[in-house]
């Protein structure tokens, strides 16, 4: 589940006006989940899914399923229109400037089609697989986006943190909205503050409303955005 446009946003300028192709996200759409067991029936999904008239596509990476960036990639070279968004791409694995290659690659084979959603994912998977401990999702989600935020829609970063260091420039913004996981207050705040939007997961409608958008609301709010 996704919330986004639930919160004051500031505008974004970008150097010669990149765009205002993240906006065409924000719209409500009908999308559907197109993982599946090989590479080529998940391309074949979202070819038929297109042609049916289904506005957006979704896939999650996780444990050694196929990755969905890679996945869009090969797909918006076979399709025109169809919306592409990651629910998640796990933080730990990979690197953040990393992640920003793999968008660039998209946005440019497939301008304005692209919605990122990240997250820190589940400290058991992550723990028993990777060998990461977790000991702070939530010091890792933050800086995670501060770093994406800033290469991707202003084209630099120069970040030294706890979690992360990144010192990099790309050769023009991007305009791809930045999505993150929340399940707690805290992250949903998080989210309002740093993200586009907040990606949930079996969380009841009236959680949602009474707890995770006034949490959003606060992250906004102080973050003047």
């Amino acid at each position: 589940m996704a919330i986004s446009g639930s919160y004051k946003r500031a505008p974004t300028t970008y150097p010669n006006d990149v765009s205002q192709r993240g906006k065409a996200m924000a719209t409500k759409r009908i999308g559907l989940h197109a993982g599946a067991p090989s590479a080529e029936a998940s391309l074949d999904l979202m070819r038929r899914a297109e042609a049916a008239g289904i506005n957006a596509t979704w896939l999650t990476t996780g444990g050694t399923g196929l990755d969905a960036l890679t996945l869009f990639a090969a797909s918006s070279v076979q399709t025109d229109n169809i919306l592409y968004g990651t629910s998640i791409v796990p933080t730990y694995p990979r690197h953040p400037i990393v992640v920003a290659q793999q968008v660039q690659v998209i946005d440019q084979l497939a301008p304005g089609r692209l919605r990122l959603g990240l997250g820190p994912s589940h400290r058991p998977s992550m723990r028993s697989m990777f060998g990461f401990n977790l000991r702070a999702p939530l010091t890792n989600l933050r800086e995670y986006l501060q770093i994406l935020r800033d290469l991707l829609h202003t084209g630099s970063v120069d970040f030294d943190g706890q979690e992360y260091t990144a010192h990099a420039s790309i050769p023009a913004p991007v305009d791809v909205p930045v999505m993150a996981s929340a399940l707690q207050e805290g992250s949903f705040e998080l989210c309002g503050e740093l993200a586009d939007g907040a990606i949930s997961w079996v969380s009841p409608a009236v959680y949602l409303r009474d707890k995770a958008l006034p949490a959003m609301r606060r992250g906004s709010d102080q973050a003047g955005r």
